[in-house]
């Protein structure tokens, strides 16, 4: 999901972290020792067992069938809900959400009603000092994992042994480890999940709040000037208008001669560029770098340009991505430039119809490159007991292009047929990347291969807020038919329940949420009602279930409760259905159910027994794994 949070910490923490230049001078000079053996974890996000099984049948998977048919290989149960940060959570600390604290992609305030990003947190500094119309943070801020509970690989360290870890999700900040690449959690330049910038001749609005549409106008010679806009001044205050680099375009026949700040690219139709760093001049001395790679979308004489969000430059971050925080300039010195977003596969250009489904997949394809030059040096360093690594495109994937997959999908028959089989590329490349794992593993090293989730058809977007209108338990103010996001016209005063993320339903309770007005005495049975309702809902044209289970948050996360953040219900949808996209940001639109026409096509944030991800090992497991919370116990085991 693209969800956009605040950047004050990087005004707070921006002359200190800018400023400074970290000097790694311990282990100067010295070899370290090889492992004498490894647990090695690698993960493939979204993984589904059903397709993993029929494709190694049809021989299309030969690695995995080895390592099934010597080792071991089972369905793997997920976390509830089944969302990434989630899952990923219960993986790390072998705990469930209301012990690790994280429910779902996004958290709301209770007492705003408000969405907010729910994997980190930034600790602006107490205060200020404002001289010469500067505003100079007096002390550092701070960035907080709000996952909480150890994890393994942090144990594993404090009793002697060595952790590399790359890419896992809630790893932002990262750990205090031998070696980490924090994964989702990372944040753009600008401080969101992935901002990107799109440049059109023609009129479109913003459509999404991951997306900046600039109009440019071309002079008589087909010449465009405009800005890439990045950060706002760190030393500006809070008001301060964002930094910026001129953009310039020309024809090139074909093509487009594109300048961004300092560097010139000729780029043709459908073309991506190599990395460009961009400069972004603070006040004084100092400046802060990103990178981005840009896409000519259309050529003249109505050119489009495509500029992705713009990452944190790994050779000069200006917050830490990495541990120690010299490893990413490190790494970036060895395999060249890559993404640091903690999701860099740019879906919602892609739902937007901003970018081709080639040209997502070439983007893809770049990635998976990037992921695989850093996962094999971790691996060929050979100096960690413990090595973990995640690969995220077969979820992105999946997402994208299981339209491709699935025949009753609304986007389906304009899936061009190059395109439907995509999916299978993708786990063929995870089988290939498999293959070289295990040619580099050591003959004492034990490999354990998971995924977090399975994957399932998003054929139909639930407007979960409009069931609650319609059945009384979420009143609109006197007029409205519908309310935007953040519940811009709900009558709290008379309302009794409401949805927010993707699988969280809430008790406007009193003493809880701002404007709450259910008792605790009300509680209980109110819960009851509304499980009863949900669970007995079909829809009208279909009569298919929309709903198939619905827990309660209490019994699914035993010891939660004192948490306020721990959902009450948590909804778990029916194959095919899921909530949509408005419904995640408190939105209540006219419809109830319609068609999910967009191209995120897969999804799994369902009942989590109908997409359980797979488990794969060299070893027969000694214990009985009937979840992600499991893999942390089955790999201390297998540690010496």
């Amino acid at each position: 999901m693209d969800s956009n949070w605040t950047m004050k910490s990087l005004r707070a923490l921006g002359v200190a972290l800018l400023c400074c230049t970290v000097l790694a001078l311990s282990g100067c000079g010295s070899e370290p020792e090889p492992a004498e053996q490894r647990v090695v974890i690698l993960g493939f996000d979204g993984m589904d067992p059903v397709l993993a099984q029929r494709w190694m049948d049809e021989g299309k998977l030969p690695n995995f069938k080895r390592v099934a048919e010597s080792g071991h290989f089972q369905p793997l149960g997920t976390s509830n809900p089944p969302q990434s940060p989630v899952a990923w959570s219960d993986f790390a600390t072998g705990e469930h959400a209301g012990a690790h604290g994280i429910f779902d992609f996004l958290r709301r305030d209770p007492e705003t009603y408000g969405p907010q990003f729910s994997i980190s947190e930034n600790i602006p500094p107490e205060s200020h000092l404002d001289l010469f119309g500067l505003s100079i943070p007096l002390g550092e801020g701070q960035v907080l994992n709000r996952r909480q509970g150890t994890p393994f690989w942090t144990d594993a360290e404090e009793q002697g042994a060595r952790a590399s870890v790359l890419r896992v999700p809630v790893t932002y900040p990262p750990d205090d480890i031998q070696r980490m690449l924090s994964g989702m959690g990372v944040p753009d330049l600008l401080g969101t999940q992935g901002t990107y910038t799109f440049y059109t001749t023609t009129r479109m609005g913003n459509t999404g709040s991951s997306t900046r549409v600039v109009r440019v106008r071309p002079g008589r010679d087909g010449s465009i000037e405009s800005v890439l806009e990045g950060p706002p001044d760190p030393l500006r205050g809070e008001d301060a208008e964002p930094m910026q680099v001129p953009v310039t375009m020309v024809p090139a026949e074909p093509g487009a001669r594109i300048g961004l700040g300092d560097t010139e690219t000729e780029l043709q139709p459908g073309e991506w560029s190599d990395w460009v760093r961009v400069k972004f001049d603070v006040t004084g001395p100092v400046n802060v770098t990103g990178t981005v790679r840009m896409l000519l979308v259309q050529d003249y004489p109505r050119p489009r340009l495509y500029v992705s969000p713009i990452q944190i430059d790994p050779m000069n971050p200006a917050v830490a991505i990495s541990s120690p925080p010299d490893y990413a300039a490190d790494l970036a010195e060895r395999i060249g430039l890559f993404h640091t977003i903690g999701m860099p596969e740019e879906t919602w250009s892609l739902n937007e119809e901003h970018i081709s489904d080639a040209a997502w997949l070439e983007m893809e394809k770049t990635i998976l490159a990037e992921r695989e030059a850093m996962w094999y040096d971790t691996l060929d360093r050979n100096d960690s007991e413990l090595v973990v690594g995640v690969f995220v495109q077969t979820d992105r994937v999946s997402h994208m292009f299981y339209r491709g997959l699935d025949p009753e999908h609304p986007r389906h028959e304009d899936t061009a047929p190059e395109h439907r089989d995509s999916i299978e590329w993708i786990y063929t490349e995870a089988d290939r990347i498999l293959g070289e794992t295990l040619d580099r593993l050591e003959p004492n090293d034990e490999l354990v291969v998971i995924s977090d989730h399975g994957f399932s058809p998003f054929r139909k977007a639930v407007h979960l807020n409009r069931w609650l209108v319609d059945n009384g338990y979420l009143v609109l103010e006197d007029g409205a038919e519908e309310s935007d996001v953040v519940f811009s016209s709900v009558d709290w005063s008379r309302s009794r329940a409401y949805a927010l993320g993707l699988n969280g339903l809430f008790i406007n309770r009193a003493g809880r949420e701002g404007q709450g007005i259910v008792e605790a005495g009300e509680l209980e049975p109110l819960k009851r009602e509304i499980i009863a309702e949900l669970e007995d809902w079909q829809e009208v044209e279909s009569a298919d279930p929309v709903v198939r289970r619905v827990f309660d948050g209490l019994d699914i996360y035993p010891g939660a409760e004192g948490n306020d953040e721990t959902p009450d219900l948590v909804i778990g949808y029916h194959r095919g259905y899921r909530a949509s996209w408005q419904t995640t940001l408190g939105a209540v639109p006219r419809s109830l159910i319609e068609p999910n026409r967009q191209k995120w096509s897969g999804d799994h944030c369902i009942d989590p027994e109908l997409v359980p991800g797979v488990l794969f090992s060299t070893f027969k497991p000694d214990l009985e794994v009937l979840s992600l919370k499991d893999i942390r116990t089955l790999a201390e085991g297998h540690m010496h």
